[in-house]
This record gives structure tokens, C-alpha cells and sequence, in this order.
């Protein structure tokens, strides 16, 4: 079974061992490396990363921690971004993925229905593209900021057809297609990541 939930600040140690996880597993497909994050590596740096203006959603297979995303709020006032989205190897091709994505797009139809989502993908990581493509995303251009992404967008969830919403929310089972997995969305180089 698949559940997402978001994190609080005192769940920092779960959202650092996954991101541990995910910085070895797909380096190529994050802002940070893992030497950078652990020289980072304190109580207060991870605290920060699961804390406001972030969003944090933990995946949990079985009640084992799987999968992570989370929702920054940058200083566009219509726009959040996800990043930081990884699922564990061994949870691939379960759906995972998707039920982060659509735990993200879900609460910013429940706190910000004008909110564009946007997020940056390795443009040669097809999965994810196809998990984000699946979830209402479409390519707007190329990242200014790494020639070797692309940049996603999805409409606010108010302007979204109803056919093009994602169908988990957070803290409730999720369920997706199989194919819907990916291991990482791309550039995330921000505090606390």
C-alpha cells in the first residue's frame, strides 16, 4: 500500500535519509551533491529543508519510507515549485512517483488554487518526464540555469480541467499507473535541500 503524508520539522531525520538515498542513487538529477550536502550535514540544515515556506511529502510503502517531494514557494507570487521528488529503487514502477506529484498538485488546489506548479527535469531522465507529462505538466522551455533540463509548468489547479488533475492527496492511499515512476525531477539547489 501506498501512502503520502507531509512532514514536520521533528520528521527531519526521515527526509535526510532519503535524501542521502537519492543524492547516491541519481546525482546526476539534483542541484546538490551528496559531498555538499553532508559538509551541510546538522540538525538545523535539515530542519530547515522540511520547514515552512517548504512543503515536504514523504511515500511510504508499507509503512517504509519510499519516496520524497516537496513544494517550495519561491518569490513568485503564482508560482511554486516541486523538487527534491526521488523514489527508492526497490519502490519503482509501483505508482509511487505519481502519488507524489499528485500530493503536491493537491494541496496547492486545497492552499493555493492560483498557483502555477513549475519544476526543472533532466531532459534525457524519460521517466520522470513521463510521470510529469501524465500528471498535467508540459515543457516551457529549457533551465537558464542547467542547460541539461528542461522546465516543466502545470496550470494553477482552479484554471486545470478537471480531466488533467492528479487524483491522490496527502496523508491518503494513492494509487497510480505502474509506468508512472520516476527516480528524480531535477535541479534543486536551494537552502535545505
Amino acid at each position: 500500500m501506498i501512502t503520502v503524508r507531509s512532514l514536520d520539522s521533528d520528521e527531519w531525520p526521515i527526509w535526510r535519509g532519503l535524501r542521502l538515498r537519492a543524492l547516491e542513487d541519481s546525482p546526476e538529477a539534483f542541484g546538490s551533491t551528496l559531498a555538499e550536502v553532508i559538509a551541510r550535514d546538522t540538525e538545523h540544515y535539515w530542519r530547515q529543508g522540511v520547514s515552512p515556506p517548504m512543503v515536504p511529502f514523504v511515500a511510504e510503502v508499507d509503512g517504509a519510507p519510499a519516496g520524497m517531494a516537496r513544494l517550495m514557494f519561491p518569490d513568485h507570487p503564482d508560482r511554486a515549485e516541486l523538487i527534491s521528488v526521488w523514489v527508492a529503487p526497490e519502490a519503482r514502477d509501483r505508482g509511487v512517483g505519481h502519488a507524489l506529484v499528485a500530493s503536491g498538485i493537491d494541496h496547492l488546489a486545497a492552499h493555493h488554487p492560483l498557483t502555477r506548479l513549475r519544476l526543472a527535469v533532466v531532459e534525457t531522465n524519460m521517466p520522470a518526464r513521463r510521470l510529469y507529462e501524465g500528471c498535467g505538466f508540459a515543457v516551457i522551455g529549457r533551465n537558464p540555469d542547467d542547460d541539461a533540463e528542461l522546465l516543466m509548468e502545470r496550470p494553477a489547479p482552479a484554471s486545470a480541467s478537471p480531466s488533467s488533475t492528479a487524483s491522490a492527496s496527502p496523508s491518503s492511499t494513492a494509487s497510480a499507473s505502474p509506468s508512472s515512476t520516476a527516480s528524480a525531477s531535477g535541479s534543486d539547489a536551494k537552502p535545505g535541500a
